[in-house]
């Protein structure tokens, strides 16, 4: 799959899953729905109609669009603001809950199937022309042991290749099931992202139970959860630099996922593609909890505003804030996706 479908795709797919966590639990609640389109405005065709709802698509690709009746509009019966205070939280809050699911299943199937076995080491790239080239050393070998030292993972092998700088140096590798043994030198002299034989080390994948992997699904989502909470306190402290609390746009999403996607490719498994969609539904969760007009977050606010003072602000001036809000939203995201161009993302 080429890097810019695979981006289509998963960014798709992570915005279509948001808007049908609120799709199905406005159907669930009672709020009927206008419209589900798969895809934005303007629109190709209208799918079917059923049960008041169109379902349709449009030309947009970048995911889809759920649209209540009544959305700013209390006086529509059965609509969304005519709702009680209680089913619009639980609306709002499906979408963010979806992307939640939708990044523990991403999770899930990294880990139950192409979790790296950290006590092998495993060769997922040669670069050309370097002593790992021309000793043969070739994708997917496993490395058991360097002049006799046995290998148990990465920080093993780059001490032992590093104590044989400029020496005829012994390395047994497992390829297809048949130990074979090749000669390299290792370098003085080499550039930074090769190392001084010129490999990229990984670990081969393992399986584990579904159990195991649940657990570590549950703790990466907890630890982005935690990471980007507290990312704004460790910036005003300086124990942040300012490229770690950098928003990454469209440009900047396709730039990780089509990095994650090469190493996977010479690795052959999908395990860094699936970490990245999760790491980034996990990411559009907590930005649509922002209390920021025309996010879910933001329309949170308004609904805290009435539990604590007990009455509505009313939909005129709620709505022309969502619209002031999504205005000054756009031009953000326009500057956002500016910068991925100008000054692109660092990758690992």
């Amino acid at each position: 799959m080429s890097d810019f479908i695979l981006f289509v795709v998963v960014l798709g797919t992570l915005i279509i899953g948001h808007e049908l966590g609120h799709f199905i639990a406005s159907k669930l609640s009672g709020v009927k729905v206008k419209e589900f389109g798969i895809g934005y405005p303007p629109r190709i065709l209208t799918l079917f109609e059923f049960k008041g709802t169109k379902y349709t698509l449009n030309w947009i690709p970048f995911g889809g669009f759920n649209l209540p009746e009544g959305e700013d509009d209390p006086s529509v019966p059965g609509g969304f603001a005519a709702s009680s205070k209680r089913v619009r939280t639980t609306v709002l809050l499906a979408g963010p809950a979806a992307n939640i699911l939708l990044a523990f299943l991403a999770f899930l199937l990294a880990f139950k199937f192409s979790a790296p076995d950290f006590e092998q080491v495993q060769v997922i790239q040669v670069v050309e022309d370097t002593p790992a080239a021309q000793a043969g050393i070739l994708t997917g070998d496993l490395i058991l042991s360097v002049d006799d030292q046995q290998i148990t993972g990465t920080d093993s092998m780059v001490a032992a290749v590093k104590s044989r700088i400029g020496m005829v140096t012994e390395i047994t590798l497992l390829r297809e099931g048949q130990e074979i043994t090749v000669e390299v030198i290792p370098r003085e002299q080499y550039p930074s992202d090769q190392g001084p034989v010129g490999v990229t080390l990984g670990h081969p994948a393992k399986t584990m139970s579904w159990p195991d992997a649940a657990k570590i699904g549950i703790e990466n989502i907890g630890l982005q959860v935690n990471a980007i909470i507290r990312l704004p306190g460790r910036l005003i402290s300086g124990t942040a630099s300012p490229e770690e609390t950098r928003i990454s746009g469209l440009k900047g999403i396709h730039d990780l996922l089509a990095w994650a996607n090469s190493i996977d490719r010479s690795a052959q498994r999908p395990f860094l593609t699936l970490n990245m969609i999760g790491v980034i539904s996990t990411g559009l969760a907590l930005a649509n909890l922002l209390p920021l007009p025309a996010l879910d977050g933001g329309r949170l606010m308004f609904i805290l505003f009435e539990v604590v003072f007990r009455r509505r602000i009313s939909p005129r001036h709620e709505g022309l804030v969502h619209a002031i809000g999504f205005t000054l939203l756009l031009a953000l995201m326009i500057y956002i996706n500016l910068q991925d161009f100008v000054n692109p993302i660092s990758l690992p």
